[in-house]
């Protein structure tokens, strides 16, 4: 009796300090790492809040110590992450994606540890004094820095560009999970709308490219309120039943819309392209200033936002394909006049910084041969699930009517016979290619005579001596020049840049694209400007935030900023052509 007695009363005793001396020598705790920092997930946060509070507190006073005071064209803002570099070693080793970029070439993408959404770390929301704002900074480029920068002094145009994912009311009603961190007061729509007005007032952009913008928002107050301000609007609605939209504002006293098309990626007859995503694309003539003795040349402006799934990464590719073919013919149109013509192409693209897609945009082609659908934008790490999905060639059908050059068939069959003055119909060499590998071209006629040396060396009928024919190779690629405005880390501390934060992840998938300048000819080397090569000088741009940054700010939605997404501002020069 008495030895059960002792059993059960000492056994547990032994457990219990047995246990704890266990976990206290223990060398680690299972976590992740956030900002080179190790931070406690799952199961393994404590139960105390201490911990956060002194993150928290600790990040409040290295914003009060970080920040550093700027003025911008009048207004007050702040310095952010301005701090010393971490130590070699302190940040969390950084696993590597292979991808092949060629038959027998592959590459490496190292995928920063804030773009996997298990790694996203935020405080939970306690009612406490609101930390203070880490204010955005706008950023001066130095032009000796950019390769292709002009040097000659020559009659300009200046002008700026948003992109904005202002988060739709009915989306962030449908996904209220994702913003399980923020106050309720800051999700509101007459709350948010306050903010974005706020925002666009301050900034007061030259051309607007916004997505997520709700159909009945932007008819009741988006679209009243920019057209009293000056400018004009262009929209377009998501197809099926879905409320919102893309739009492209600019504002008419520095520009005027030489064309317009709505594009819908919905389409019915090629079952890979299913869903209701849409994009805008504008060609406009930039006005100078009064007085002014030159002309300018047009711009193409393209806004788009593709489908956010992250295992469809051929949809994605076959969207991106049909913006960069409407781009391709406003940019012939205007070549066929004898005009430059440069471009922007902005949007939510749903892509991390250096993957596939990335990469099809900035490096002008993509080889796509068993590349893993999910990897195409990065968004999400699916290399563990048993059935992974692969890219294949032809990745769509050829009555999409785009090829693999992201150009339209018809518009390059149409613009070359009106370009013929000879009279004779002439064809591209894509449609030539896909007749020859068509499957009628590629069955041996039952009556063709035997000749040695000539015909099949067996009468054959399967085919299955017929000669190879060269392919091209499964190959996406497209003649833009086209350069991210953002470098995707902030400059001193290295940290990665955020445009977008919710409760389960934080990354960049926004984007700002623009036509560099070339280097002038050899001629014009005497700055003269009489042979300017087009294209558009980045002047500035406004800088964004770390991860670690928002969420000391409660994350996004907050009380100062009112999407889920940051905006994206540019500024750009573009050259006059000396007038005639």
């Amino acid at each position: 009796m008495i030895g059960s007695v002792l059993f059960y009363v000492l056994y547990p005793l032994w457990r219990y300090f047995f246990g704890r001396s266990s976990a206290i020598a223990k060398p680690g705790i299972s976590g992740s790492c956030v900002d080179g920092k190790q931070v406690c997930t799952g199961a393994d946060v404590p139960p105390s809040s201490s911990s956060t509070d002194n993150q928290l507190a600790e990040r409040q006073e290295h914003a009060e110590k970080g920040s550093q005071s700027a003025t911008v064209d009048g207004s007050q803002t702040q310095q952010v992450d301005e701090r010393p570099e971490e130590a070699e070693g302190s940040r969390c080793p950084q696993s590597g994606w292979h991808f092949s970029t060629g038959p027998g070439l592959r590459e490496v993408v190292h995928r920063p540890l804030w773009q996997s959404p298990s790694m996203s770390y935020y405080p939970p929301f306690q009612h406490t004094d609101p930390l203070e704002v880490v204010r955005r900074v706008w950023k001066e480029v130095n032009k000796s820095q950019i390769p292709g920068s002009s040097d000659h002094q020559s009659a300009s145009f200046h002008f700026t560009v948003m992109s904005y994912n202002i988060l739709a009311q009915d989306l962030l009603e449908a996904n209220q999970q994702l913003y399980s961190h923020c106050p309720q007061e800051v999700l509101y729509w007459s709350h948010r709308c306050h903010l974005l007005i706020q925002e666009i007032l301050q900034w007061m952009p030259d051309i607007m490219c916004l997505q997520e913008v709700q159909e009945s928002h932007y008819k009741d107050q988006l679209q009243p309120f920019l057209s009293q301000t000056g400018y004009e609007c262009v929209y377009k609605r998501r197809t099926g039943t879905k409320t919102d939209g893309c739009a492209i504002c600019y504002r008419s006293v520095r520009f005027s819309v030489i064309s317009t098309s709505l594009l819908e990626f919905l389409r019915p007859d090629t079952e890979l392209l299913d869903r209701d995503n849409v994009g805008v694309a504008l060609l406009l003539q930039p006005i100078p200033s009064s007085g002014a003795t030159a002309t300018a040349p047009p711009i193409c402006i393209a806004n788009t936002h593709l489908l956010f799934n992250p295992r469809r990464g051929d949809v994605k590719l076959a969207q991106l394909a049909i913006v960069l073919a409407e781009i391709h013919a406003m940019v012939k149109a205007c070549e066929s006049r004898g005009q430059q013509c440069s471009v922007i192409l902005c949007g939510d693209f749903n892509a991390v910084p250096h993957m596939p897609l990335y990469q099809l945009i900035t490096t002008g082609q993509l080889y796509y041969h068993s590349l893993p659908a999910w990897m195409v934008s990065g968004q999400e790490d699916l290399s563990h699930k048993d059935y992974l999905h692969r890219l294949w060639a032809p990745l769509w059908p050829s009555s999409l009517g785009v090829t693999d050059g992201c150009q339209y068939t018809t518009g390059q069959e149409k613009f070359e016979r009106h370009t013929n003055k000879g009279g004779k119909l002439q064809y591209s060499h894509d449609f030539l290619r896909e007749l020859r590998l068509c499957p009628a071209a590629c069955v041996r006629p039952a009556d063709l005579e035997y000749i040695p040396n000539v015909t099949d060396n067996t009468p054959d009928i399967s085919g299955k001596n017929f000669p190879q024919v060269p392919s091209m190779g499964p190959t996406i690629c497209h003649g833009l020049r086209l350069r991210s405005v953002y470098e995707h880390f902030l400059p001193g501390s290295g940290l990665p840049e955020v445009t977008t934060l919710h409760s389960e992840a934080g990354a960049t998938v926004d984007y700002i694209f623009y036509t560099p300048k070339c280097d002038p000819p050899s001629d014009d080397r005497k700055g003269d400007g009489s042979h300017l090569s087009g294209g558009l000088d980045l002047i500035g741009y406004l800088s964004l935030l770390s991860e670690e940054s928002l969420w000391s700010m409660r994350g996004l939605p907050n009380q100062h900023f009112p999407s889920d997404h940051l905006s994206l501002l540019a500024k750009f020069q573009l050259d006059l052509s000396p007038a005639l």
